[in-house]
């Protein structure tokens, strides 16, 4: 993974796990983490990231896509490109089991923000490198768990709907 991939993720964490609504909050956070960067770079990986700043009740703080308190509505083609940067490629089912692959290094991260969204349709994830095993719980539909994933990563739908149609004789 990139240097700016993986400062990326790490400033993905950061906004995650703290109410930051400050460059310099945020430029010292990157710093403890070992990333000293300048305020403009730090703006070009918030627009990557398509971080948005709200109106909280402690003040103003950085949310990225995938808080619910995110409302940006995105266009499709820059919808696409942010979702390319999630690494995510393909789902597929055996059983109650789903297998995401992501592009190398990205599984990880992917499993954490499902995780941490605890949907109801998923008892839990075991990420490797390139690959997600995903345990949906019994009596859920796939549709029901795609549905659900998608507040994850959106494109979940379409590649699931792909997958169903090319799976069609």
């Amino acid at each position: 993974m990139s240097n700016r991939m993986q400062r990326l993720e790490v400033l993905r964490v950061i906004l995650s796990t703290n109410e930051m609504g400050s460059h310099e909050a945020i430029l010292e956070e990157l710093a403890r983490n070992g990333w000293t960067i300048t305020q403009a770079t730090l703006s070009r990986d918030l627009s990557k990231l398509h971080a948005a700043k709200i109106l909280s009740t402690d003040g103003y703080r950085y949310i990225l896509p995938d808080n619910p308190n995110y409302r940006r509505t995105l266009s499709p083609e820059v919808m696409s490109h942010y979702m390319r940067g999630s690494g995510f490629l393909s789902i597929r089912f055996s059983g109650n089991l789903a297998v995401l692959h992501t592009r190398p290094g990205y599984a990880s991260g992917l499993a954490v923000d499902i995780d941490t969204q605890n949907l109801p349709t998923v008892l839990g994830t075991i990420a490797g490198d390139d690959t997600i095993l995903i345990v949906v719980k019994e009596g859920i539909d796939r549709e029901e768990f795609v549905e659900e994933l998608s507040k994850v990563i959106p494109p979940v739908k379409a590649f699931y709907k792909q997958a169903e149609a090319d799976a069609e004789p």
